[in-house]
């Protein structure tokens, strides 16, 4: 068989497959977006290729872009985010990592988080993570503009433990609305907007995504789309928002969450397998 004739049969292989295309760094296509022309354009797995602090350095801020790229947290939360071992790289991964440091009391906890040096504008966003479980815990995976013009916002994932709300069920919200109104286009939300996978997310990893399009933003838990809303990444005055850069972090204690208490296991930690970007 000439070298034309192998390339012809293999591509046929490849066509009648069942099985996703994996590419050659072996990173499956997502099902979700499988044969939809989109690419892998950012690969941060903390399992292989980014593997210590100079790795993470190059990629990530570990703090808010605004206030000049320091500030350290968001409203009443009582986290403040620093560098103090709250980015811990271990056997699965990384770990965000929340600790008390001075007293269960705002501005007592030193917590991890990753703000991406890259930024983009639509495609497929996926994280692989564990949640830890205890009252007043908040991680969230999230997207928000590099211009730091507030809103829009697309929340991927946010698990609030307050008690009422728990590890057993987690949110995916978008903020904005610029000239046209989000709507539901299809959801396995309940009527207070929580998706309820029937596990508790604390219990082992799980994968939350979403492909963001011009139109619409498609959310996804374990590959299975929680929610499909129309959605236009615009400022309220409609102009358009640009590149958002990918948050992972892990917040402790304010309005939502309420105040951790003291059967709130600490150091608790917010474990990333990878997160991963694809673009068409």
């Amino acid at each position: 068989m000439n070298r034309v004739s192998r390339r012809l049969l293999l591509l046929v292989l490849v066509l009648a497959s069942p099985v996703p295309v994996v590419l050659a760094n072996g990173v499956p296509v997502p099902k979700a977006i499988d044969g939809q022309g989109y690419r892998l354009v950012k690969d941060w797995d903390f399992g292989k290729n980014i593997r210590d602090e100079a790795a993470l350095r190059r990629e990530f801020h570990t703090r808010y872009i605004y206030e000049n790229g320091k500030l350290d947290r968001l409203k009443d939360e009582w986290q403040r985010y620093r560098d103090n071992e709250n980015h811990v790289f271990d056997d699965g991964g990384l770990s965000l990592v929340a600790r008390v440091t001075g007293g269960l009391k705002p501005g007592g906890i030193e917590s991890g988080m990753l703000r991406s040096k890259w930024t983009g504008q639509y495609g497929y966003y996926e994280a692989r993570v564990k949640v830890p479980a205890g009252r007043g815990l908040w991680p969230a995976f999230w997207l928000n503009p590099e211009d730091q013009v507030w809103p829009p916002e697309i929340d991927i994932m946010e698990i609030v433990d307050n008690g009422r709300d728990t590890t057993r069920n987690s949110f995916h919200y978008v903020h904005g609305y610029g000239p046209k109104k989000t709507r539901n286009m299809e959801s396995k939300l309940d009527k207070s907007g929580s998706y309820r996978p029937g596990v508790d997310y604390a219990d082992g990893f799980h994968t939350f995504a979403v492909e963001w399009t011009e139109d619409r933003v498609r959310h996804f838990v374990d590959d299975v789309m929680v929610v499909d809303r129309a959605y236009v990444w615009q400022h309220n005055d409609g102009r358009d928002a640009g590149p958002a850069h990918v948050l992972m972090n892990l917040a402790v204690g304010g309005g939502w969450p309420g105040a951790p208490s003291a059967a709130t296991a600490f150091p608790a930690r917010l474990q990333v397998d990878y997160i991963r970007v694809w673009q068409k």
